[in-house]
């Protein structure tokens, strides 16, 4: 899903001003390193074990397996979107200002990027998610929720790109994984979630990502007077 919403939208943006194209594709590049670090990394780890567990009919153990792994990952996939997001222009600026590309387009890939980030979580945990359609054999399900997905996501990016430009594309993007992941909750159950998310570490969690993203603010000031 991800791949072909930045498809969709590296077309759309070559009707935007002159740069966009270039601003989308170096920002998703970013995108698309933590979301396949963590979240298909985790996914193709986890898929067996799932699947082994639904074969036998086993589903109180699937869901052991999901707990499990969604903490550590909502964890990591919190930290990489933090980051992404405020410390976006030093990560543009050490990966790619040199030559043609200006301090200007650093600023405008690393405000691409912050869009992009936002949909890192809900992208990622529509991933962990969907293992339980494939586990079932609902590939046909599965295939729904990525149309739909699909076909609000190119609506929103037409609304978008008239009023952000790039910045409007990376955002329905972000968008669409966010219905992308609410289709796929509720596509296996939406209670299923809420049965994992009612725990207390979910209070520890927001503290900690609070704490990081306060250093993350404080490291990004000092890196931002060095750079420039």
């Amino acid at each position: 899903m991800p791949q072909l919403s930045s498809f969709i939208d590296t077309i759309l943006a070559s009707f935007l001003i002159s740069g966009s194209i270039s601003y989308l594709f170096y920002a998703n590049r970013i995108f698309q390193l933590p979301l396949a670090i963590i979240a298909i990394a985790a996914s193709i780890a986890l898929f067996p074990a799932i699947s082994k567990a639904l074969k036998h009919g086993n589903e109180t153990l699937a869901y052991q397996h999901l707990d499990r792994v969604f903490w550590i990952l909502l964890a990591l996939l919190g930290m990489a979107t933090l980051t992404g997001i405020i410390v976006a222009e030093p990560i543009v600026w050490l990966l790619f200002e040199r030559g043609a590309f200006t301090p200007q387009m650093t600023i405008e890939t690393a405000q691409v990027l912050s869009m992009y980030m936002l949909g890192l979580i809900p992208y990622g945990l529509a991933k962990l998610f969907s293992l339980f359609l494939y586990a079932n054999k609902e590939h046909t399900k599965a295939a729904k929720i990525a149309t739909i997905t699909l076909l609000i996501n190119v609506t929103v990016s037409f609304v978008l790109m008239k009023y952000m430009g790039a910045m409007g594309l990376a955002l329905s993007g972000s968008i669409g994984g966010l219905i992308f992941f609410t289709l796929t909750l509720n596509g296996i159950g939406f209670e299923k979630f809420f049965e994992i998310i009612k725990s207390k570490k979910l209070i520890y969690l927001v503290g900690g990502l609070t704490l990081f993203g306060s250093l993350l603010e404080f490291i990004n000031h000092l890196l931002i007077d060095w750079i420039r």
